[in-house]
């Protein structure tokens, strides 16, 4: 992936400072980590998401400040609870020499064979935590679940044998395929009430 490159400011701190950056299309962040004292920025909206889009929270980001270059990772994302909308990030100095920990997206592979029988993919565990070189975050950790039948599941544990990186509890389920919910007897009722008063 091309090298993402984010053009950042010093911005002022405070409610109000942020609520006119927002107004003015940039996002308020926080520049920390490194050795270094945290610096209070702001990226240009458009950007910022659009280098998201591309490089999403496993990227290295080199942020431009004060004439400075310097590696990033994002580390945090807020979002507006109502609008969903990005209303601040946190990115961390990395040293491209020493690892890091990020949250990288497990994505299941497949059409397990236990839904094909009815049975529900249960994808209990979104995303897990990666120590690796910055240079050798992965996107996303694939798991191929077709060969899955009803009652099987994935375990941490199986996760740390496609990838010893990855930090997880070996007995924490992440992934299963559960029987199919069959209706309570009420359920059953009501559909049944409906059937009649459709035939009457």
């Amino acid at each position: 992936m091309p090298e993402q490159v984010l053009h950042a400011e010093r911005r002022g701190t405070g409610k109000g400072h942020a609520r006119k950056l927002r107004r003015a299309g940039k996002v308020p962040a926080v520049l920390y980590g490194g050795g270094e004292d945290p610096i209070p920025i702001a990226l240009d909206k458009k950007s910022f998401e659009a280098a998201l889009h591309r490089g999403g929270t496993s990227s290295v980001y080199k942020v431009t400040v004060d004439g400075r270059e310097c590696p990033t990772i994002v580390k945090e994302l807020q979002y507006h609870p109502i609008t969903d909308e990005l209303i601040h990030a946190d990115l961390q100095r990395v040293l491209l020499t020493e690892t890091v920990t990020v949250e990288v997206p497990v994505v299941p592979v497949g059409t397990p064979v236990g839904v094909n029988k009815g049975g529900v993919l249960d994808h209990i565990i979104h995303s897990v935590e990666v120590e690796c070189l910055p240079t050798e975050i992965p996107e996303r950790i694939e798991v191929d679940v077709s060969g899955m039948e009803i009652g099987d599941v994935i375990h941490g544990e199986d996760l740390k044998k496609m990838d010893p990186r990855i930090l997880i509890d070996p007995e924490q389920p992440v992934l299963t395929v559960v029987p199919p919910v069959k209706p309570s007897e009420e359920e059953v009722a009501e559909e049944e009430a409906v059937e009649e008063e459709g035939e009457s």
